[in-house]
Protein backbone atom coordinates (compact mmCIF):
# COMPACT_ATOMS: atom_id res chain seq x y z
CA UNK A 1 0.00 0.00 0.00
CA UNK A 2 1.19 3.28 -0.79
CA UNK A 3 2.58 5.40 2.03
CA UNK A 4 2.97 9.28 2.09
CA UNK A 5 6.71 9.86 2.13
CA UNK A 6 7.02 12.21 5.01
CA UNK A 7 3.68 11.99 6.72
CA UNK A 8 3.97 8.33 6.37
CA UNK A 9 -0.01 8.19 6.06
CA UNK A 10 -2.12 5.79 3.42
CA UNK A 11 -5.27 6.51 1.37
CA UNK A 12 -6.93 4.95 4.67
CA UNK A 13 -5.72 7.15 6.89
CA UNK A 14 -7.23 10.12 5.87
CA UNK A 15 -10.74 11.55 4.30
CA UNK A 16 -11.59 13.09 1.72
CA UNK A 17 -11.15 16.59 2.35
CA UNK A 18 -8.80 18.77 4.17
CA UNK A 19 -7.82 21.47 6.53
CA UNK A 20 -4.43 22.74 6.71
CA UNK A 21 -3.47 24.48 9.61
CA UNK A 22 0.07 25.76 10.74
CA UNK A 23 0.15 25.81 14.58
CA UNK A 24 0.22 22.02 15.65
CA UNK A 25 -1.51 23.04 19.19
CA UNK A 26 -4.30 24.24 16.96
CA UNK A 27 -5.07 20.38 15.85
CA UNK A 28 -5.72 19.09 19.76
CA UNK A 29 -8.36 21.95 19.78
CA UNK A 30 -10.49 21.44 16.52
CA UNK A 31 -9.93 17.69 17.04
CA UNK A 32 -12.43 18.87 19.93
CA UNK A 33 -15.23 19.57 17.24
CA UNK A 34 -14.73 15.82 15.45
CA UNK A 35 -16.90 12.91 15.99
CA UNK A 36 -14.62 9.62 16.33
CA UNK A 37 -11.39 11.67 16.01
CA UNK A 38 -8.21 9.58 15.35
CA UNK A 39 -4.83 11.10 15.50
CA UNK A 40 -2.23 9.90 13.28
CA UNK A 41 1.45 8.95 13.99
CA UNK A 42 3.90 12.18 14.20
CA UNK A 43 6.81 12.51 11.51
CA UNK A 44 8.98 14.91 11.50
CA UNK A 45 6.59 17.21 13.84
CA UNK A 46 3.74 17.17 11.40
CA UNK A 47 0.90 16.27 13.45
CA UNK A 48 -2.41 15.30 11.93
CA UNK A 49 -6.09 13.78 13.26
CA UNK A 50 -9.04 12.07 10.99
CA UNK A 51 -12.40 12.31 11.95
CA UNK A 52 -15.55 13.39 10.51
CA UNK A 53 -18.45 16.77 10.55
CA UNK A 54 -21.55 16.68 9.61
CA UNK A 55 -20.81 12.90 8.02
CA UNK A 56 -17.80 14.59 5.79
CA UNK A 57 -14.43 12.78 6.60
CA UNK A 58 -11.84 14.84 6.95
CA UNK A 59 -8.40 15.00 7.82
CA UNK A 60 -6.82 18.09 10.11
CA UNK A 61 -2.84 18.46 9.74
CA UNK A 62 -0.79 20.37 10.68
CA UNK A 63 2.40 22.02 8.81
CA UNK A 64 4.18 24.29 11.04
CA UNK A 65 5.58 27.49 8.84
CA UNK A 66 5.90 28.43 5.32
CA UNK A 67 5.23 27.06 1.95
CA UNK A 68 7.67 24.95 1.37
CA UNK A 69 6.30 22.43 3.89
CA UNK A 70 3.01 23.35 3.59
CA UNK A 71 3.00 22.59 -0.21
CA UNK A 72 4.87 19.41 1.21
CA UNK A 73 2.12 18.33 3.01
CA UNK A 74 -1.04 19.24 0.46
CA UNK A 75 1.14 17.42 -2.32
CA UNK A 76 1.03 14.31 -0.24
CA UNK A 77 -2.31 14.30 0.86
CA UNK A 78 -3.14 14.55 -2.91
CA UNK A 79 -1.41 12.07 -3.99
CA UNK A 80 -3.50 9.82 -1.28
CA UNK A 81 -6.37 11.17 -2.88
CA UNK A 82 -7.84 14.28 -1.26
CA UNK A 83 -9.15 16.98 -3.62
CA UNK A 84 -10.03 20.14 -1.78
CA UNK A 85 -8.43 21.91 1.06
CA UNK A 86 -8.71 24.69 3.20
CA UNK A 87 -5.65 26.44 5.16
CA UNK A 88 -6.70 28.42 7.88
CA UNK A 89 -4.84 30.23 10.65
CA UNK A 90 -3.54 33.71 11.30
CA UNK A 91 -2.54 36.46 9.14
CA UNK A 92 -1.63 40.16 9.13
CA UNK A 93 -3.94 42.54 7.30
CA UNK A 94 -4.35 45.95 5.08
CA UNK A 95 -7.01 47.73 6.06
CA UNK A 96 -10.13 48.02 5.20
CA UNK A 97 -9.65 44.71 7.07
CA UNK A 98 -9.53 45.46 11.01
CA UNK A 99 -7.81 42.75 13.87
CA UNK A 100 -10.52 40.39 14.33
CA UNK A 101 -12.02 40.10 10.82
CA UNK A 102 -11.96 37.10 8.48
CA UNK A 103 -10.41 37.28 5.44
CA UNK A 104 -10.82 34.55 2.61
CA UNK A 105 -8.30 34.39 -0.15
CA UNK A 106 -9.73 35.74 -3.86
CA UNK A 107 -6.24 34.92 -5.00
CA UNK A 108 -2.25 35.33 -4.17
CA UNK A 109 0.92 37.03 -4.77
CA UNK A 110 3.36 35.10 -4.90
CA UNK A 111 6.97 36.36 -3.18
CA UNK A 112 7.90 32.85 -1.92
CA UNK A 113 10.20 30.55 -3.47
CA UNK A 114 8.03 27.75 -3.99
CA UNK A 115 5.04 28.84 -6.00
CA UNK A 116 7.19 29.20 -9.40
CA UNK A 117 7.75 25.44 -9.11
CA UNK A 118 4.64 24.86 -9.42
CA UNK A 119 3.39 27.80 -11.95
CA UNK A 120 5.40 29.94 -13.43
CA UNK A 121 4.10 33.76 -13.89
CA UNK A 122 3.32 36.80 -11.81
CA UNK A 123 -0.25 36.71 -12.14
CA UNK A 124 -2.47 36.26 -8.72
CA UNK A 125 -3.03 32.44 -8.35
CA UNK A 126 -6.78 31.88 -7.76
CA UNK A 127 -8.52 30.36 -4.83
CA UNK A 128 -11.30 27.92 -5.51
CA UNK A 129 -14.61 29.60 -6.22
CA UNK A 130 -16.84 26.75 -4.96
CA UNK A 131 -14.97 26.62 -1.57
CA UNK A 132 -15.05 30.57 -1.61
CA UNK A 133 -18.97 30.40 -1.76
CA UNK A 134 -18.95 27.59 0.81
CA UNK A 135 -16.98 29.89 3.38
CA UNK A 136 -19.45 32.74 3.06
CA UNK A 137 -22.27 30.68 3.47
CA UNK A 138 -20.93 29.25 6.88
CA UNK A 139 -19.70 32.51 7.97
CA UNK A 140 -23.60 34.10 6.98
CA UNK A 141 -24.80 31.28 8.79
CA UNK A 142 -22.53 31.58 12.36
CA UNK A 143 -23.59 35.88 11.98
CA UNK A 144 -19.90 36.91 11.21
CA UNK A 145 -18.98 38.56 8.76
CA UNK A 146 -15.90 38.13 6.29
CA UNK A 147 -13.65 39.39 3.17
CA UNK A 148 -12.19 38.62 0.36
CA UNK A 149 -9.13 39.94 -0.86
CA UNK A 150 -5.63 39.11 -2.41
CA UNK A 151 -3.40 37.54 -0.23
CA UNK A 152 0.97 38.06 -0.59
CA UNK A 153 3.10 35.36 0.69
CA UNK A 154 6.77 35.98 1.79
CA UNK A 155 9.58 33.61 3.15
CA UNK A 156 11.73 35.34 5.08
CA UNK A 157 9.34 37.27 8.31
CA UNK A 158 11.25 38.94 9.99
CA UNK A 159 12.55 41.13 6.76
CA UNK A 160 9.86 41.07 4.46
CA UNK A 161 6.76 41.17 6.78
CA UNK A 162 7.64 42.10 9.99
CA UNK A 163 10.48 43.85 11.13
CA UNK A 164 12.62 43.94 14.02
CA UNK A 165 15.74 45.66 13.51
CA UNK A 166 16.18 47.92 11.55
CA UNK A 167 17.08 46.81 7.97
CA UNK A 168 13.48 43.87 8.47
CA UNK A 169 11.91 47.51 9.39
CA UNK A 170 13.16 48.98 6.21
CA UNK A 171 12.60 46.22 3.72
CA UNK A 172 9.13 45.58 5.48
CA UNK A 173 7.87 49.09 5.03
CA UNK A 174 9.30 49.03 1.10
CA UNK A 175 7.04 45.80 1.01
CA UNK A 176 3.92 47.57 2.29
CA UNK A 177 3.81 50.23 0.23
CA UNK A 178 4.00 48.26 -2.69
CA UNK A 179 1.32 45.69 -1.43
CA UNK A 180 -0.58 48.71 -0.70
CA UNK A 181 -0.67 49.81 -4.49
CA UNK A 182 -1.12 46.06 -5.54
CA UNK A 183 -4.64 45.82 -3.54
CA UNK A 184 -3.53 42.84 -1.19
CA UNK A 185 -5.47 42.65 2.31
CA UNK A 186 -3.39 39.83 3.95
CA UNK A 187 -0.13 38.70 4.23
CA UNK A 188 1.16 35.06 5.35
CA UNK A 189 3.92 32.49 4.44
CA UNK A 190 1.82 29.79 2.70
CA UNK A 191 -1.08 31.07 0.68
CA UNK A 192 0.27 31.33 -2.77
CA UNK A 193 2.51 27.95 -2.39
CA UNK A 194 -0.38 26.49 -1.43
CA UNK A 195 -2.41 28.11 -4.30
CA UNK A 196 -0.18 27.07 -7.06
CA UNK A 197 0.53 23.64 -5.99
CA UNK A 198 -3.53 23.08 -5.81
CA UNK A 199 -3.88 24.44 -9.76
CA UNK A 200 -0.60 22.25 -10.97
CA UNK A 201 -2.34 19.26 -8.86
CA UNK A 202 -5.91 19.75 -10.17
CA UNK A 203 -6.89 20.45 -6.26
CA UNK A 204 -9.38 22.55 -5.24
CA UNK A 205 -8.12 25.16 -2.37
CA UNK A 206 -8.36 28.18 -0.47
CA UNK A 207 -7.32 29.98 2.89
CA UNK A 208 -9.27 31.33 5.77
CA UNK A 209 -7.51 33.10 8.19
CA UNK A 210 -8.39 35.33 11.58
CA UNK A 211 -6.79 38.65 10.99
CA UNK A 212 -4.41 39.49 14.32
CA UNK A 213 -1.19 42.00 13.27
CA UNK A 214 -1.84 44.83 11.44
CA UNK A 215 0.53 45.08 8.47
CA UNK A 216 0.95 48.90 9.00
CA UNK A 217 0.91 49.60 12.76
CA UNK A 218 2.31 46.11 14.31
CA UNK A 219 -0.72 46.51 16.49
CA UNK A 220 -1.38 42.39 17.67
CA UNK A 221 -4.86 41.19 18.41
CA UNK A 222 -4.96 41.12 22.06
CA UNK A 223 -5.17 37.32 23.96
CA UNK A 224 -8.58 36.91 24.50
CA UNK A 225 -9.85 38.19 21.21
CA UNK A 226 -7.59 35.49 19.03
CA UNK A 227 -8.83 32.72 21.52
CA UNK A 228 -12.72 33.92 20.52
CA UNK A 229 -11.63 34.22 17.00
CA UNK A 230 -10.03 30.97 17.06
CA UNK A 231 -13.68 28.99 17.90
CA UNK A 232 -15.13 30.85 15.23
CA UNK A 233 -12.59 30.25 12.77
CA UNK A 234 -12.85 26.49 13.18
CA UNK A 235 -17.06 26.66 13.14
CA UNK A 236 -16.80 28.55 10.18
CA UNK A 237 -14.00 26.36 8.49
CA UNK A 238 -15.53 23.34 9.06
CA UNK A 239 -18.86 24.25 8.12
CA UNK A 240 -18.01 25.55 4.58
CA UNK A 241 -15.19 22.74 3.92
CA UNK A 242 -17.99 19.90 4.59
CA UNK A 243 -21.15 21.88 2.92
CA UNK A 244 -19.24 20.64 -0.38
CA UNK A 245 -20.13 17.18 -1.89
Amino acid sequence: MKKAWYLGYSADDVGDRAVLIGDPDRVDRIAKLLEAPRFLPVSRGLKSVTGSFRGRALTVAAFGMGAPIATIVLHELADLGIRRFLRIGTAMYFPPARGGDFVISSAALGFDGTSPSYLAGDAPYPADAGLIDALHGAAKAAGQNVRDGIYATYDAFYRDMFGIDAAGRERAAANKELLKKRGVLAVDMETSGLLAAAAALDVACATLCLGTVDALTQEKLDPEALARGEGQLFEIALNGLCALE
